[in-house]
């Protein structure tokens, strides 16, 4: 199954991303050293919630090193 990213963090590039790594949220909070609560926020489709945030660049750039790391971008 190929799995395109679009640029950038988006909540769809980063359930992507969960899913290419084959880690939960649980798991992925805990690599990025942030809580499961802002893993499930970053990944609210609804930009407009008061529920969604935005990922910082320092989190998303450390997903795309795990990408790299684990080879499967």
């Amino acid at each position: 199954m190929k799995l395109n990213f679009e640029v950038g963090y988006t909540p769809t590039n980063l359930r992507l991303a969960i899913t290419k790594l084959g880690v939960t949220q649980a798991a992925l909070a805990r690599l990025l050293g942030v809580s499961e609560r802002q893993v499930r926020r970053w990944l609210v489709e609804d930009l407009e919630s008061a529920i969604h945030a935005d990922m910082k660049l320092s989190q998303w750039l450390k997903v795309l090193a795990l990408l790299a790391t684990a080879n499967v971008v």
